[in-house]
C-alpha cells in the first residue's frame, strides 16, 4: 500500500447529480454570494463562459487568499444550476511553479500534479448549499498554497452561459480548534486491463488504529466505469456505502454521524473499467493510464493512522 497526501484535506459532500436530461435554463441574473467579513474567512471564485452547445472543463490556477494559517470549519457555495461538478485542489503543500490563469484541465492534470494533488472540496448539481465539520474541528490551510479551481459544465442550450463557482470558507479561531482532519489515498498500483474487456479489481484494507471517517472519495481515469466501497470487518464485507459511476467526479461523500472504524476494520473498494482501446492499460499518472484510489479523511488528526491492505482480488499486496 502506498500512501499519499491526495485528498487529506477534502472537506465536504457532493450533492446528487440532476437526473433530468432536459436542458437547464439560462440564468441571466444571479446575486453573487457575499464573501465572509474580514477575519471570518475568505472566498474562492471562478468565472468562465460555456459557448452554446459546448462542454467546458476548465481549471483556474491562483493563490489561496489567506495570508496566515486558516482553520476552516464550514463552507457555503454557489454555482450554476446543473453544473456537472466543481473541485478545489492544490498541487502540493510547498511552492508551485504553476502560473496563475485559466487552462483546459487536460493541460493541468499532468503526471506530477496527479501524483501530489490534494483535493480539499467538491460539489455537484445543487446550486447552493453549506456543509459543516464537527464543532471545534477544522481543516487547517497554511498560507501560500496554489489552488486549482475546476469546473465542468455541459451547455445544451442555444445561448452562451456564464459559468460561475463561488466557495466561502468560514474559519474559527486557531485557539479553539480541538482536532483536525487527516487521511490519504489507498492506491491499487497493480492494474492490468486487457483490450476490449470489462475488468473489476478489489482491495481490502484495515486501519492500524481507531478512527472516525468523515469523508470518502474515489479516483479513476477515463476508462473507469464504477467505484464501490463496502465496510470490511477483517473477515466479512458489509452493505454498499459508496457508489460512483462518473470518473470525472471524485464524489466526496460526508458521513454524518462519522463512520466509527475500530482498529482492525476498514473497507473493501472495487474498481471497474471498460478498456475499449486497442492496447492494454496499466497503472500510471497520465490521463491515458488508469488508477484505482480510495481517499479517506478522518479524525483524529494522526499522521500514523493508515488503512493497510490485507487482501486483493489479484493476490498482490502493496508495501506500505
Amino acid at each position: 500500500m502506498r500512501r499519499s497526501l491526495s485528498a487529506v484535506f477534502c472537506l465536504f459532500a457532493l450533492a446528487a447529480c440532476p437526473s433530468s436530461s432536459e436542458p437547464e435554463p439560462v440564468v441571466d441574473e444571479v446575486v453573487p454570494l457575499e464573501p465572509p467579513p474580514e477575519g471570518s474567512g475568505f472566498q474562492l471564485e471562478m468565472l468562465t463562459t460555456a459557448p452554446a452547445g459546448t462542454e467546458v472543463w476548465k481549471c483556474q490556477v491562483s493563490p489561496m487568499p489567506n495570508t496566515e494559517l486558516a482553520s476552516v470549519n464550514w463552507v457555503q457555495y454557489q454555482q450554476n444550476p446543473g453544473l456537472h461538478h466543481m473541485t478545489l485542489s492544490t498541487p502540493g503543500l510547498g511552492p508551485s511553479d504553476m502560473e496563475p490563469g485559466i487552462y483546459d484541465c487536460d493541460d493541468v492534470y499532468t503526471g506530477e500534479f496527479m501524483e501530489s494533488q490534494i483535493m480539499f472540496f467538491g460539489s455537484q448539481g445543487t446550486a447552493e448549499d453549506e456543509l459543516h465539520l464537527p464543532d471545534r474541528v477544522a481543516a487547517q490551510f497554511p498560507a501560500g498554497l496554489t489552488v486549482v479551481h475546476e469546473v465542468h459544465y455541459v451547455n445544451t442550450t442555444p445561448e452562451d452561459v456564464d459559468v460561475y463557482s463561488r466557495v466561502n470558507a468560514w474559519t474559527i479561531p486557531d485557539s479553539i480548534v480541538e482536532d483536525g482532519i487527516w487521511g490519504g489515498s489507498i492506491r491499487d498500483e497493480n492494474i492490468n486491463l486487457p483490450v476490449g474487456e470489462e475488468t473489476s479489481e478489489w482491495s481490502r484494507c484495515v486501519f492500524n488504529q481507531p478512527v472516525e471517517v468523515q469523508f470518502l472519495a474515489s479516483h479513476q481515469h477515463q476508462k473507469g466505469t464504477r467505484f464501490q466501497v463496502r465496510p470490511f470487518d477483517g473477515t466479512e464485507t458489509g452493505e454498499l456505502i459508496f457508489d460512483n459511476d462518473d470518473w470525472h467526479d471524485p464524489k466526496i461523500t460526508q458521513f454524518d454521524p462519522p463512520l466509527v472504524v475500530p482498529a482492525g476494520e476498514g473497507f473493501e473498494f472495487t474498481c471497474t473499467w471498460d478498456n475499449d482501446t486497442d492496447a492494454p492499460l496499466t497503472y500510471g499518472l497520465t490521463s491515458d493510464d488508469e488508477m484505482c484510489n480510495l481517499a479517506v479523511v478522518h479524525t483524529p488528526f494522526s499522521l500514523t493512522a493508515q488503512c493497510e491492505v490485507v487482501e486483493t482480488s489479484d493476490g498482490v499486496l502493496w508495501a506500505p
